[in-house]
């Protein structure tokens, strides 16, 4: 059955500095996908590592970020997502100078990440790209590729298997109220719902839920979800699938 998710209830996880939160994972019970969420202040870092055979879509709500690999640093900001692929080294470090918060799914679940296996501190070991390394790394903006607008509601498909993503399909929504989406059950993958701002009703296989900013829910297999926007104040939304 579907589950509503808080991220302000979420267990937290050691992975370097900062408050970093685990909302969807292998201890909730997901085989798929996993969601963390994390606030960064100033100066604070997601130390570098990598994933044998998992795949990550990071995504900054609010401030913003540099993705490190190695001595390279590359800025991203409020709206903007970071794909990136298996075995890339990477972690995030804030160099805005302010507070930033970010949403990140994996798939497959990496389960060494939860046990602390990938954090310096415990291991001993910071990883690197190796020298002259060219990166493949996607950064882009949430409101990107495939568009349509329907209604009170308009839709983008920024990351999916069509256009490089094959672990993953990301969509991003805009619900003025009104607004609706509709999404068909998968057979075999899990969802993740996100509310960045705003406050919708999330139904999924007869259970009903009031999600706010920051909330969200996971749909298991199965499940076919409505999500709609009946308040006065636009709600935007976060759909990672797993393929």
């Amino acid at each position: 059955m579907a589950t509503l998710l808080s991220a302000r209830k979420a267990a937290t996880f050691q992975m370097g500095k900062g408050d970093s939160r685990n909302l969807v994972g292998p201890s909730t019970g997901a085989n798929d996908i996993t969601l963390n969420y994390s606030i960064f202040q100033a100066g604070e870092e997601f130390p570098q590592h990598f994933h044998e055979d998992s795949a990550d879509i990071f995504i900054v709500l609010e401030g913003g970020v540099s993705v490190r690999q190695g001595d390279a640093y590359t800025p991203i900001s409020a709206g903007q997502f970071a794909y990136v692929p298996s075995p890339e080294v990477h972690g995030t470090v804030n160099t805005s100078g302010a507070e930033a918060t970010l949403i990140s799914f994996q798939a497959p679940p990496d389960f060494a990440l939860y046990r602390g296996e990938r954090d310096p501190s415990q291991t001993g070991k910071t990883p690197r790209p190796p020298e002259n390394h060219k990166t493949t790394v996607r950064i882009d903006q949430l409101a990107s590729g495939e568009f349509s607008v329907r209604g009170e509601t308009q839709a983008w498909q920024p990351a999916s298997p069509v256009n490089g993503t094959p672990e993953m399909r990301l969509d991003f929504y805009e619900l003025e109220e009104g607004g609706k989406v509709e999404a068909p059950a998968s057979s075999d993958k899990e969802a993740v719902w996100f509310v960045w701002d705003g406050e919708v009703t999330i139904r999924s296989a007869g259970d009903t839920f009031q999600a706010g900013r920051h909330d969200g829910a996971f749909i298991p297999p199965g499940e076919a979800q409505v999500v709609r926007n009946d308040h006065n104040e636009p709600a935007r939304l976060i759909r990672c699938q797993a393929v």
